[in-house]
């Protein structure tokens, strides 16, 4: 059984660890700067074990995976076993599929993806490094979805659009036309607001960590 160490310890991490056993991974454990109390955590990494960075924040996702790769450490790729796969859709390590997700004819998901439940990714679709869909998000046929962007729960976006980086699509927004970097897109017809950059909280994963 191929073996799997989670980075990440709260919540979204049982989801991750859930969908790995699912798929015949057996989960090792999981490593956190700052786990709830009632979860330990692993004091060493076995040599051969994959990991997967379970962290819901898009930017400490990016942070934590970049320190992995920098180690050696071998990426996996974690596909809930209800999710439907096109044969010519690529997929870049680090990416989690969750239940029920649709990734369709010639999608492109980078490195770092997350498409939780319901997501639906169509025919041609790029979706860049470390973008998340919340649950039951859809982007129809080739649409762009830029670097570390958020398409929130039942959000949908019309064919060939492009949201550009650290974007925002609000809970159940519909988006028909483009937006550039740090947008925040609310509302059906969305509305495109600004969405300042802004610096993610501290986190201590440079702190007491095994890589």
């Amino acid at each position: 059984m191929k073996k799997l160490v989670i980075y990440g310890a709260w919540y979204l991490s049982h989801v991750i660890a859930e969908a790995a056993e699912a798929s015949a991974w057996e989960v090792l454990g999981f490593v956190d700067p700052e786990p709830p109390e009632d979860m330990a955590t692993l004091k060493s990494l076995p040599e051969d074990a994959a990991v997967f960075v379970a962290i819901g924040n898009n930017h400490i996702r990016e942070t934590v995976t970049s320190s992995l790769l920098k180690h050696g450490r071998r990426m996996a790729t974690i596909v809930h076993p209800t999710a439907c796969i096109s044969p010519s859709a690529s997929i870049e390590p680090g990416s989690f599929i969750g239940e029920l997700v649709i990734v369709r004819t010639k999608a492109t998901l980078h490195q770092g993806v997350a498409l939780q439940a319901g997501s639906i990714v169509s025919h041609d679709c790029q979706v860049e490094s470390f973008a998340t869909f919340g649950p039951n998000a859809v982007a129809a046929g080739r649409v762009r979805i830029g670097q570390r962007t958020l398409i929130g729960a039942g959000a949908s976006i019309a064919p060939g659009v492009s949201i550009g980086e650290d974007c925002i699509v609000t809970v159940g927004a519909g988006v028909f036309r483009d937006s550039e970097n740090n947008k925040k897109l609310i509302g059906n017809p969305a509305q495109v607001k600004p969405n300042p950059s802004r610096r993610s909280k501290q986190s201590n994963w440079h702190l007491n960590v095994i890589w």
